[in-house]
Formats: C-alpha cells, sequence, structure tokens
C-alpha cells in the first residue's frame, strides 16, 4: 500500500495547482530553507484528518490557503488530494477548505464524508493510529529526550496497548463508582426502613378508612353497571327501529335513483339526437357551400372554354394568313437572287474597264512623283532654313527671358533671406523656450514617479499591515470564542451567525465592556453568568434549546428579556469615602437594547477596592452584593468566594485586545485605502505629465525640423545666387553668338527662292483623269447595286425564318388550345357529376332532419313524465329520511349518556357484561346506599391516606434496593475480573512487543554504528502501569553512558534506529521523514541512506532533505522553491540528468 499521487491547489504557498506522482519505494523532496517543503508534509497530515494547529503550524484552518504573492491573488480555497494505490485498489481522499470562516469538507472518493468515517477508512487502508509515522524536524532528537514512562506510552499507542490502559482506567473509575452506590444503597434501606416505623398507626387508622371507602366504590360499581345496561338495552331498540327506517329508506333510494338514472339516459339520448340534428344541419350546410362553390367552377370553366375556342379560330385565322406571306416571301426570295447574279456581272465588266484606264492613271503618276520630288527637295531646304530661324528666334528670346528673371532674381534675394533669417530666429526662440519648459516638466514628472513609487511601497506597507492586523483579529477572536465560550454557546452564536437557527442569543460578555482594570472583578461575580444567553423571550430560548438538543450539544442557561428584573444601585445607603471604586453598572458600557438584562444581572453590584472594605460595608448593613478589585465577592446571601485565577480577568482582557484589534485594522484599513486613493491621483498625474513631456518632445522635434528645412531653403538661395552671376555672363556670350546665325540664315533663305522660281512645270492630262472617275464611278455603282441585291436577299431570307418561327408558334398554340378545351370539357362533366351528388345528399339530409325532429318531440314528452315520477320519489325519500334521522338522534343522545358514563367511570370500574349483573338490586337502593357511606366518612374526621400508599411505596423500594445491592456486588467483583485480565494481557502483549522492537533496535544500531549494542529494558514500578522503557546503549570500543554523554550525531543515529525499528515492528506502510538526517555527518549519513533505501523496498519514503546523499538513493526527485517571495513551486528532477 503506497500513495501514488498528491495534488494540491491553493495549500499554504503552493498558489495554483500542484501534481507529485510519488514511487512506491523512496520519493525525495529537496529544496532551500524556507521554501516550503514541510508545507507538502503538513497537506499529507491535513488530508489524513489531523487538524492539530500544533502539528499543522497554523492559528486556525483559514491559515491553510495560500495569502497570495505579487504575481496571484489571495485562494478563496485550499484543496489537497491524496491517491492510494494497493494492487488493483483505488482511493482518492479530497480535503478542502474555503475562506473566509475556514470551513472544512472531506470527500472519499467523490462522496462526503464525516472524519469518523475517514477513521474507518484509514483502518481499512492501514493507516490508522500510529501505523502511519510522520517524523517531522526535531522530533527525531524528542525520542532520547523522552522519559521512561513518556516512552512506554509512545509504544503502548504505537502497538495498540494504549486501548487496554484506557479500558482498565474506565473499569477502575466503574469500580470507584459501584462503590460509592454500594454505600449510598446501604444508607438509603436504613432510611426507609426508620420511615415505615414512624407512620406505622398513621397506616392503621388509614387501613380502616380504606375498607369503608372500598365499600362504597363497590356500591358505585353496582350503580355504574346497572345504569349502563339499561343504557344499552335502549340502544339495542333504537337500532331495530332504525334497522326498519333503513329498509324503508333505502327502497326510497332504489326508485329516487332509478328515475333520476332514466331521467340521465333519456337526456344523453336527447343530448345524442340534439348532436345528430346539428350534424345533420353542418352537413347540409357545407352540401350547400359545397354546391355554390362547384356552380362557380362550372362557370369558370366554361368560361376559359369560350375563350380557349375564340383564340383558337383567331389562331387558325393567323396559320393561314402567315403561310399566304410565307409563299410570297419564297417568291421575293427568288427574284432577288436573279437580280444579284446580273449586278455581279456587271461588276466584272467595269473591274476591267478600270484596270485599263488605272495602268495609264500609274504612267502619268511616274511623271508627277518626279516633279513632286524635286520640290521636296526644296521644300524641305526651305523647312530646314525656317526650323533654324525659328530655334534662333526662340533661343534669342529664351535667352532674353533667362537675363530678366536674373536680374529681377538678384533684386529680391536679400529680401528672401532676411525673411527666412527672421523665421530661423523665431523658431529658435520657440525651441528655447519649449527645451526650458521641457526640463521644468521632465523635473515634475521625476518627482510625480517618485512619489507614486513610494506610494506605492507605502500602500504595499500598509495592505500587509491591515492583512496581519485581521489574521491578529480573527485569531484574536477564534481564540476569545474557542478557547473560553463553552461549547454549547459556541454552538448556539455560529449557528445564529450562519442562519441556521431561528433565533439571535447574545452572550452577557458580548453586550457589555469594561475597562481592563476592572476585568477581575466583573468576571469573579459574573463567574458562569458571563456566558449566559441573552434572548427576547421564552419562545426564543425554547428554539435555542431544541437547537441543543438536536445536536446533543450540551445544555446552556438563557436570560429572556422579557423575565428580566432590573436592579438598580442604593443610592441611600452609607458608602466610606475611601475605596469605593462605584456602582458596576456606571462604569461599564452596555448595549441599549439589553440593558435591563445587564441591570437583572449587575444593577445592584458595588464595586471596592479591598477585601476589608468589602468586609466593613458588609457589617455596616449593606445588603446587595460587593466585589473587590482582586476578584473577592460578597453575596448578599452570606456566602464570600475569593482566591486567585489563572485565567481571571482573561474574557474582558481578550474583549479588550479584539476592540483594540478591530480600531487598529480599521485604522490600518483606512489608511490603505487613502494611500490607494493618493496612489491613483499621483499615477494619474504622472501618467498626465509623461504625456505632457512626450508632447513638447515632438513639438521640439517640429520645430527642429522646420529651422533644418529653412536653413537648407537659405543654402539654396545662396547657391542660386552664385550660380546666376555666372549664368548671366553665359547667357549674354550666348546671345551675340545667336544673332550672328540668324544672319547667316537670312542670307541662305534668299537664295533659295531665286533657285524655286526657275523650277518648271508638270504637264496637265486632264482628259486622262475623267477618263480613270468614269471608270471608278461605274464600278463603284456596280458594287452599290451588288452590295443593295445581298442586303435585299439576307432581309428576305430573314422574313423567310421569321415567318417560320411563327407558322411553329402558332402550330403550337393550337395543339396547346385543343388541349385546353378537353381538358374543360372534363372538367365541366365531372363538376356536373359533384352537383348530382350534392343534390341527392341534400334530399337524404333533408328526410333525415324531418324524421329527427318527430323522435327529438317523443323524447321530451318521455322526459316530462320520468321527471314528474322522479319528484315522487324524492318526496317519500326524504320522509323516510327525516324518520331515519330521528331514529339516530335518539340513539345518539342514548349512546352520549352511555359515553359520559363509560368515561367517567369504566376505567375504574370495568363492566363485566349484562350477566354478570345481580337481578334482585335496585339503582335507588344502591344511591341511598352510597349516601349513608358518604355520610359515615364525614364523621370520621381527616385521615392521611397518603401513607397507605408511602408505606407500600416503602416496602417496595425496600425490596428494589434488595435487589439492586446484590447486582452492585456482582457488578464490583466482574469490574475486579475485568481489570486483572487487562493488566495480564498488556503485560503479555507488551512485553512481547517490547523483545520485537529491542532485537530490530540492535540489529539497526550495529548496522548504523558498525558493532555495539543497544537495548530498551524496562524498570521496575509499582505496577505494571507504572513501568517505563530505558535506553541502554555502548557504541563500538566505547562504555555503556548516558544518552546525554553522546554527540549530536550520535543520538541521532539512536533515535533513527529506534524509530525504524518500531516502524519496522508496527507495520507502518508509509513513512514521512523531514529532515531527520540533517545532524548527521557524511559517513553516518551513508549509513542512514542506505538503511532508508533498504526500508523503502517494503514500505513508502517520502523524505525532505538537504542531504545529496539521501538524495541520490531516491527513486523520485522533486525540488521545492520559491518562484517568488510567498509563492512555491514544484519542480520534478530527472535523477539520470542531476547524478
Amino acid at each position: 500500500m503506497y500513495i501514488g499521487r498528491l495534488q494540491l491547489k491553493g495549500f499554504k504557498s503552493f498558489g495554483g495547482s500542484h501534481d507529485l506522482i510519488l514511487s512506491s519505494g523512496f520519493t525525495a523532496i529537496v529544496g532551500p530553507n524556507g521554501s516550503g517543503k514541510s508545507n507538502l508534509l503538513d497537506a499529507l497530515r491535513w488530508s489524513l484528518g489531523d487538524s492539530s494547529a500544533s502539528r499543522l503550524r497554523i492559528s486556525r484552518q483559514s491559515d491553510l490557503l495560500f495569502q497570495g504573492s505579487v504575481s496571484k491573488e489571495t485562494a478563496r480555497e485550499a484543496e489537497v488530494t491524496l491517491h492510494l494505490r494497493e494492487d488493483d485498489r483505488l482511493c482518492s481522499v479530497k480535503r478542502r477548505v474555503t475562506a473566509p470562516d475556514g470551513t472544512t469538507s472531506l470527500f472519499v472518493d467523490n462522496a462526503r464524508k464525516t472524519l469518523t468515517e475517514l477513521d474507518e477508512i484509514k483502518r481499512s487502508w492501514k493507516l490508522e493510529g500510529a501505523r502511519f509515522a510522520f517524523i517531522g524536524q526535531g522530533e527525531v532528537q524528542e525520542v532520547l529526550k523522552q522519559s521512561p514512562s513518556e516512552r512506554r506510552m509512545h509504544l503502548e499507542v504505537l502497538f495498540g496497548i494504549d486501548i487496554y490502559r484506557k479500558k482498565r482506567m474506565e473499569a477502575q473509575d466503574r469500580l470507584t463508582t459501584v462503590k460509592e452506590e454500594y454505600d449510598q444503597l446501604r444508607h438509603l434501606m436504613g432510611e426507609l426502613t426508620s420511615r415505615r416505623e414512624e407512620i406505622a398507626p398513621d397506616v392503621a387508622r388509614a387501613a380502616q378508612m380504606r375498607a369503608i371507602l372500598d365499600s362504597i366504590e363497590g356500591d358505585r360499581r353496582l350503580l355504574y353497571w346497572l345504569r349502563r345496561a339499561e343504557c344499552e338495552r335502549t340502544i339495542a331498540a333504537i337500532a331495530a327501529e332504525l334497522e326498519a327506517a333503513a329498509s324503508l329508506r333505502e327502497g326510497a333510494i332504489f326508485w329516487s335513483r332509478f328515475w333520476k338514472g332514466a331521467g340521465g339516459a333519456l337526456e344523453l339520448k336527447l343530448t345524442h339526437a340534439a348532436q345528430a340534428h346539428r350534424q345533420q344541419s353542418w352537413e347540409l350546410e357545407q352540401c350547400r357551400s359545397r354546391f355554390d362553390s362547384l356552380i362557380k367552377s362550372g362557370y369558370a370553366s366554361a368560361a376559359n372554354l369560350r375563350g380557349s375556342k375564340a383564340r383558337l379560330q383567331e389562331a387558325k385565322a393567323e396559320q393561314a394568313e402567315a403561310k399566304e406571306r410565307y409563299a410570297k416571301l419564297l417568291e421575293e426570295q427568288k427574284k432577288s437572287l436573279e437580280e444579284n447574279k446580273n449586278a455581279r456581272e456587271e461588276l466584272q465588266k467595269a473591274e476591267l474597264a478600270q484596270k485599263a484606264i488605272e495602268k495609264k492613271w500609274n504612267e502619268y503618276n511616274e511623271r508627277l512623283e518626279k516633279t513632286r520630288l524635286e520640290r521636296e527637295a526644296w521644300n524641305q531646304e526651305k523647312g530646314r532654313l525656317d526650323g533654324e530661324l525659328q530655334k534662333c528666334r526662340a533661343k534669342l528670346s529664351y535667352l532674353g527671358k533667362e537675363l530678366l528673371e536674373l536680374r529681377s532674381k538678384k533684386a529680391n534675394a536679400p529680401d528672401e533671406r532676411k525673411d527666412l533669417d527672421f523665421q530661423i530666429k523665431h523658431l529658435e526662440e520657440e525651441r528655447t523656450r519649449l527645451n526650458s519648459e521641457q526640463e521644468k516638466l521632465v523635473k515634475e514628472h521625476s518627482e510625480l514617479y517618485a512619489l507614486c513609487q513610494n506610494l506605492a511601497a507605502e500602500l504595499q506597507r500598509a495592505k500587509r499591515e491591515s492583512v496581519n492586523l485581521r489574521s491578529k483579529l480573527n485569531d484574536a477572536t477564534e481564540s476569545l470564542q474557542a478557547g473560553l465560550y463553552p461549547a454549547p454557546v459556541r454552538h448556539l452564536l455560529s449557528a445564529s451567525k450562519l442562519k441556521r437557527l431561528d433565533a439571535d442569543p447574545h452572550a452577557v460578555i458580548d453586550v457589555l465592556s469594561a475597562p481592563a482594570n476592572l476585568a477581575t472583578a466583573l468576571e469573579a461575580y459574573l463567574g458562569g453568568r458571563q456566558f449566559q444567553l441573552l434572548v427576547e423571550d421564552m419562545d426564543e430560548a425554547g428554539r435555542c434549546i431544541s437547537q441543543l438538543k438536536k445536536n446533543s450539544a450540551g445544555t446552556a442557561t438563557f436570560l429572556p428579556l422579557e423575565r428580566a428584573r432590573p436592579r438598580y444601585p442604593n443610592k441611600a445607603a452609607r458608602l466610606p469615602s475611601r475605596g469605593v471604586v462605584g456602582w458596576a453598572i456606571e462604569l461599564i458600557r452596555v448595549e441599549d437594547h439589553w440593558l435591563p438584562a445587564i441591570q437583572h444581572i449587575l444593577g445592584d453590584l458595588l464595586i471596592v477596592d479591598t477585601y476589608d472594605i468589602g468586609k466593613e460595608l458588609v457589617r455596616s448593613g449593606f445588603k446587595g452584593p460587593i466585589v473587590t478589585m482582586e476578584g473577592d465577592v460578597f453575596q448578599p446571601g452570606g456566602t464570600v468566594s475569593g482566591g486567585r485565577s489563572q485565567k481571571s480577568g482573561r474574557v474582558l482582557e481578550m474583549k479588550a485586545q479584539v476592540a483594540r484589534l478591530e480600531e487598529e485594522a480599521e485604522k490600518a484599513q483606512r489608511a490603505a485605502e487613502s494611500l490607494s486613493k493618493k496612489y491613483k491621483e499621483a499615477e494619474g498625474k504622472e501618467l498626465a505629465a509623461s504625456e505632457q513631456k512626450e508632447e513638447y518632445t515632438r513639438k521640439i522635434r517640429e520645430v527642429n525640423g522646420k529651422i533644418a528645412v529653412i536653413e537648407d531653403q537659405k543654402e539654396s538661395i545662396v547657391k542660386e545666387q552664385r550660380r546666376a552671376a555666372g549664368e548671366r555672363g553665359r547667357i549674354l556670350d550666348s546671345i551675340k553668338t545667336e544673332g550672328k546665325s540668324w544672319s547667316a540664315l537670312l542670307a541662305a533663305m534668299d537664295e533659295l527662292e531665286e533657285k524655286r522660281d526657275r523650277a518648271s512645270d508638270v504637264e496637265d492630262d486632264r482628259h486622262l483623269i475623267e477618263e480613270r472617275e468614269k471608270c471608278r464611278a461605274r464600278a463603284t455603282v456596280a458594287a452599290s447595286n451588288l452590295s443593295a441585291g445581298f442586303a435585299l436577299m439576307n432581309r428576305v431570307s430573314n422574313d423567310v425564318r421569321a415567318q417560320e418561327s411563327k407558322l411553329r408558334k402558332l402550330e403550337e398554340e393550337t395543339v396547346e388550345l385543343d388541349q385546353s378545351c378537353v381538358r374543360e370539357r372534363s372538367n365541366l362533366a365531372r363538376v356536373g357529376g359533384s352537383c348530382l351528388e350534392i343534390h341527392l345528399r341534400r334530399k337524404e339530409l333533408l328526410a333525415e332532419i324531418a324524421e329527427h325532429g318527430g323522435l327529438y318531440t317523443r323524447l321530451e314528452k318521455i322526459k316530462e313524465y320520468i321527471k314528474s315520477r322522479q319528484t315522487k320519489a324524492e318526496g317519500r325519500m326524504q320522509g323516510e329520511a327525516e324518520k331515519f334521522t330521528l331514529a339516530q338522534a335518539r340513539k345518539g343522545e342514548t349512546e352520549h349518556d352511555l359515553g359520559e358514563l363509560v368515561s367517567t367511570w369504566e376505567e375504574q370500574f370495568p363492566y363485566p357484561g349484562p350477566e354478570e349483573l345481580p337481578g334482585d338490586v335496585g339503582v335507588d337502593e344502591l344511591r341511598r346506599k352510597i349516601r349513608d357511606g358518604d355520610r359515615k366518612i364525614k364523621a370520621f374526621g381527616d385521615v392521611n391516606m397518603g401513607v397507605l400508599s408511602e408505606d407500600q411505596s416503602l416496602k417496595d423500594r425496600l425490596a428494589f434496593l434488595g435487589e439492586q445491592l446484590d447486582d452492585v456486588r456482582a457488578s464490583a467483583a466482574e469490574i475486579e475480573r475485568l481489570i486483572s485480565d487487562a493488566d495480564l494481557m498488556a503485560h503479555r502483549q507488551f512485553s512481547a512487543a517490547l523483545l520485537k522492537v529491542d532485537e530490530r533496535f540492535c540489529h539497526l544500531f550495529k548496522t548504523l554504528f558498525g558493532g555495539g549494542e543497544a537495548h530498551l529494558v524496562m524498570t521496575e514500578g509499582e505496577t505494571i502501569w507504572n513501568t517505563g522503557v530505558e535506553i541502554d546503549a555502548r557504541l563500538p570500543g566505547k562504555h555503556t553512558q548516558v544518552l546525554n554523554q553522546y554527540s549530536g550525531g550520535e543520538r541521532a543515529l539512536i533515535s533513527i534506529s529506534l524509530l525504524f525499528a518500531t516502524m519496522e515492528v508496527a507495520g507502518s506502510p508509509i513513512a514521512v521523514l523531514d529532515e531527520v538526517d540533517a545532524a548527521l555527518d557524511e559517513s553516518n549519513l551513508r549509513r542512514f541512506s542506505e538503511l532508508t533505501k533498504e526500508y523503502a523496498k517494503s514500505r513508502q519514503i517520502l523524505a525532505m532533505t538537504h542531504r545529496r546523499a539521501t538524495m541520490e538513493r531516491a527513486d523520485v526527485l522533486y525540488g521545492v522553491t520559491l518562484q517568488e517571495p510567498g509563492l512555491s513551486q514544484v519542480v520534478g528532477v530527472r535523477l539520470e540528468d542531476w547524478t
């Protein structure tokens, strides 16, 4: 059996979720001090039901919750889950605690369990008692520091022998109780015997009175019997009358029900008839409606048929017309084909004539081309000269403009440079101003940032202080309630706070507060009354008591406000001038609502300084209660109490501490809120300053950019001025050169004009041109005629195709119209058949309606007859019922008289039946004898009849006590025998277990030390239960020494030997070792780690350690580190990588 898995969520320093897969052998958990390793041990303890605050290192259950860190918030709940394994068995144990009240819940295999049920489950997994070995830090040395008796008690618990010790102690307590009971029984029997002798004379006189009373009682018995018999006879006679009346009433009821049933059946028939009539009328209306719709449908079909016929005739006429048009188009198409053939022949003739004339035309063009080329050459030369002239003119014009522009720029340049210098100066001033403001803003931002950092640190400190104060406040409150308040009071206050109780009780101590110097005096006077519960009324107190009974939570005392009787200070009393502190009710603060209840308890209490002053006041006649500052109490009844208790004033002192902590916590909370507000304001200002700083930086960059642009512009102007100076000289030179070129070009142009005038003209052949144009015109006309013929032929062909399409559509429409006519005729035939069917059904319905009308009339007449017979039957039934009721009333009166007799006398005088009654005794005679007996009793005087029952009770009591005395003697003998058997059994088992532990202890001692010996020795005692266990150890090569004389490492190895031996003998399946190897040197550590490795083969070992040798022998290794302050992190380590 072993723990296979450990899961944590929000537990102590382990924020978030952590999952540890544990080895069935040796698992080591390592990490620096304070990293949270021991919290894993606490998680194991807590999940298996351990709630001890000292062992879990907490002050309350809510301390198990993760308290938060820089990156993680405080956990709302903590949860630890264990997965147990043994072969094929699996079990999961989950325990959870929730904030803020620290409520815990336990689940086993997802089923909610109690801690008691968990003990049973642990027993089934061999984890009960000490079988689950937790060995924490410092517990190793504690083994040797134990006294012999403590060591024996530890071994008894380990081997289950403490059960016998508990049973023996319980038996011893029972034996003492039995002996006390025996003495009480003997004393009581003596007192009872004396009492019997004392009342003997009164018993004799009471016996005479009893005889008279018995005689009267007999007469009353017989009188009751006779009267009862008479009543029973009367009742029997009335019962016979009732039987006859019931028979007649049943007959009347039968006929009333018969006619009523007949009327109901007839009503049913009438209903059916009415329903049939309504159904037929509805069907008739449906026939009429359907007939109308069919007529409409017929009219529509007829109209459609007429329309289809008319359209069919139109389509046929259109079809004949289209056929005629189609024939004409075919003739026209044939004619156009002939005309196109003639036009093509004419075109061919015109083209041949045009070719002949074109030949002549080409020869003319060759002569013309030659002349054209000559003219083109002249024109080109003239064009070249014109172009040169234009270029020269343009160049001169351009140079002139450039010269004018240069002069203009030279005149404007000084103004532009001056303007740019002014802009640069203005921007530099702006930049200086922005730099100055930015420096101030940077300084302000730095101050705000530092302020934010300081406020953040102060806020963090304030929050921590607030949390610490709240923690202290919760600790103090829990300590106040858990340590000092009685359990029933805590139960009721908790139930009320959780709304599980319909009441709101308040403890007396909770509704008042007093100065610290009065705490001792008030608690001494109040005593247990300080925990009395104040409630509104008796009903609320009853609900609280029911809650205590329901949960078996104990008893509590309540003071309902409606029962409070306020007491007030005795102002008329003469008090000494010194030594009197004052009236308690005036020195304390009380909630207004509960003031009458506190006045009921403390209203007249006087507080004085010392016992002597209180004593003098009592002797002087002071009637009220007095309490001294040291806690001495003088009660009005005469009693005086005093002394000192270690817990004196504890409750009020702790209440004052809780109030102080509440005030400090509120103050810290307000300070934290104030700092938070200041921090937010400063943070907002810092962000605004940061944004302004960035804005100024951007503006400065913009100004610098503008200055750079303007300086570039200024540099460009300077460069342009230098370039313009050189350009002006170049332009003047170019103007001179171009002027010379202009003069040369004008001379060349004049020479070219003279050459053109000398050119020859081309001959003119107008006849050839006219003939060529006529041929071209004839060819064009022929081509036009051919094209028109083709167009006409295409148009005719298109008309033919269109006419063919129209004929096909008309044929399709004709077929569709023929089919439509057929459909409409079929529809008309169907409508006619349906109309005929509806007409016949209407005739049938009218006949059925007439027939049902007659039936309904006959049924109405029968209904009237049945109704009259039913009325007569009901009248007869009512008369018989009245007779039956009168008889029942007489019987009821007689039975009532009989009931009163029976209720009055039956319990005292049981009725034997009429056959036991005497026949010769009259009722009047019995009444006379009873009156005579009453007169004798009056004459007898007062007699104490109680002594008879007392004497009999004493006699029975003595007999019962005698039997009890014998049982007590037998019980005492049996208990003494059980004690003897328990002593013998415990001695045997302890001796056997101690012998096994001693053997394993000696063996492990020799293994760890390489020799020597060690033994467990039982010391002497008055009884076997008073013996102890000593440890004798001798190291190899040394004499036996006292354990304190050994070194720390040697003592640690001795303790480890004993712990491992006891674990082995007890059969512990799991052992958790928390840094038990811390005090060992390297050689001893190696032996210890080897021993641990060996033991891990038979049981699961979980070891928290810092030592490398122990880590190296582990099967699984986990590291625990602080991810950040307050937050532990588990890291799995691969052993092959680590080694």
